[in-house]
Formats: C-alpha cells, structure tokens, sequence
C-alpha cells in the first residue's frame, strides 16, 4: 500500500530528530572520553572548561530534540498536524536549534584549544633565533 506524502514526510522528519538526538549524544559522548584523557594532566584550564562548554552544548542538544517528541505530540493532540504554531515550533525551530547546538558542541573546544595554544610558553630545551647579524 503506498503512503502519502505527508506520511512520508513526517516519517522523514520523525527519523530526522532521532537523528539529531544521536549525533548529539555521541558529540558529548566523545567529548567526556577526551576530558578524561585530558583532565589528569597540570593546566589546559581553558581547553578544559571549553570542553565542558562543549558537553553542555551537546547535553543541550539532545535535549531540545527530545522535546521535539513533545512537541511534535501536542501538535497532533491539537489538529495541527500540517500548521499552526507547535507545528512550526516541532518542524522548524526544534531542528534548527539542535542543530546550532551541534554546531556549538563542535566548535568550543576547537576555541578553546587554539586559546590554549596560543598562550603556551616555550618548551624548556628549545631556543628561538632571532635572525639578525652575525658575529
């Protein structure tokens, strides 16, 4: 028996956010396995705590999605299963949101190791030459 279309596509968007919900659960997932590697080692402050941001904003993520459920739930209880208002919150803005926290979850601990990078002494060893002329 063929579905319709709008079967079809709330199948899709129904996939969709578990979808969403996934990739954020694994972002934090992989993030806590690198703070553990890197939590025992003396500074990186801000690698850390960008980390941590990063956890947060997958953590976020995830859960936003998982609201869409909800959301998607009051729409069909309300007759607004193609409009209105929770329509547009479930199949627009929940999407887009879990979506910007992926994105947020990735990129803070990018920001927060170039910071730590960038503020790193020279290592003990090493020496810097300074071109100029010589003696």
């Amino acid at each position: 028996m063929a579905e319709s279309a709008g079967d079809v596509r709330e199948r899709v968007v129904f996939e969709g956010q578990r979808v969403f919900i996934i990739a954020n659960a694994a972002g934090a997932l992989a993030l806590l396995v690198f703070l553990n590697a890197i939590w025992p080692q003396a500074g990186a402050v801000t690698l850390k705590r960008f980390v941590l941001y990063g956890i947060a904003a997958f953590a976020a993520g995830a859960g936003i999605a998982m609201l869409g459920y909800v959301v998607r739930y009051f729409a069909l209880n309300r007759g607004q299963a193609s409009a209105g208002l929770f329509h547009q919150i479930a199949q627009l803005w929940i999407p887009l949101i879990a979506v910007a926290c992926f994105v947020a979850g990735m990129v803070l601990p990018v920001l927060g190791g170039l910071d730590t990078l960038s503020g790193q002494p020279e290592r003990p060893g090493t020496t810097q030459t300074v071109p100029g002329k010589k003696r």
